[in-house]
């Protein structure tokens, strides 16, 4: 478990509270702006931001291989990730790989190295981030909310951080609906990817919380109705191979990550 008491507190200017998303992003892929820092710094920068009273909220998207294919053929997704999220944190060992060979490192070479386990420094994958928000929403006393997923998994979801967390103020749960009088500090929001940051980007200035993400398929996770990949899969960069095992109904969708590796590689080549 993080202790957000003793963060240390990052000294680089550029993590000090800003209203320019460029002061945030260090890394790029495909006209996206990303977050190239690690968890440690987002948490440490989020504790601080928290406190702060802005005109809307922050909005951090997790972006991973399916965001960045989406994204070059809807150019309103595009500008979205450009300009109208925050901080757009890396989530999935494919953009990291893209990353690196994108600066000339050699694709098989730092391929079999993410493997193994490497570069995963600025890795910040977004079920995990769910769960480190409410850890930092318990100790500083801060409130959630979890919106969306199908049936009951919000509430579920709601059910299993209350029980690892029990000081946690969850403020409430709905699958649909939303209430624009509902006042929180952490807004989480399942309803899949793109539809999620569409509803998101439309109800951005109703909002009345401090911080909202998108968080895809993580009410599935901590709902219990769907197994996560065992850690040493993770690890790996693999948990989209075992979710296509378990759901093999999603082959579809995991096309964007062949698409994408062969659009890195005609890139690199210049």
């Amino acid at each position: 478990m993080v202790d957000f008491d003793k963060l240390i507190l990052v000294k680089d200017e550029n993590m000090e509270r800003t209203d320019d998303k460029n002061d945030l992003m260090t890394e790029q892929m495909f006209g996206i702006p990303l977050f190239g820092r690690s968890e440690v710094e987002l948490l440490d920068w989020l504790t601080k931001e928290i406190d702060i009273v802005r005109k809307q909220p922050v909005w951090v998207a997790t972006v991973n291989p399916e965001f960045v294919m989406n994204a070059s053929k809807d150019r309103d997704f595009l500008e979205m990730l450009k300009r109208r999220t925050t901080v757009n944190v890396i989530d999935g060992v494919g953009l990291i790989w893209a990353l690196k060979v994108q600066k000339g490192f050699l694709p098989i070479r730092v391929g079999w190295e993410i493997l193994r386990g490497k570069h995963r420094e600025n890795l910040i994958t977004g079920a995990d981030l769910v769960d480190k928000m409410c850890q930092l929403a318990e100790e500083k006393k801060k409130s959630v909310y979890f919106f969306g997923g199908w049936g009951d998994r919000a509430r579920r979801t709601a059910e299993y951080f209350l029980k690892k967390y029990p000081k946690l103020k969850v403020v409430g749960y709905k699958d649909e609906n939303f209430d624009y009088q509902t006042e929180a500090d952490f807004l989480f929001v399942a309803r899949g990817m793109k539809k999620q940051e569409i509803w998101i980007d439309k109800s951005l200035d109703k909002l009345k919380v401090k911080v909202v993400m998108g968080v895809g398929r993580s009410f599935d996770y901590y709902s219990g109705e769907l197994k996560r990949a065992p850690s040493k899969i993770r690890k790996m960069g693999l948990e989209w191979l075992y979710s296509l095992f378990k759901e093999p109904k999603r082959w579809k969708r995991q096309l964007a990550l062949p698409k994408f590796i062969v659009k890195v590689l005609f890139q690199s080549r210049g």
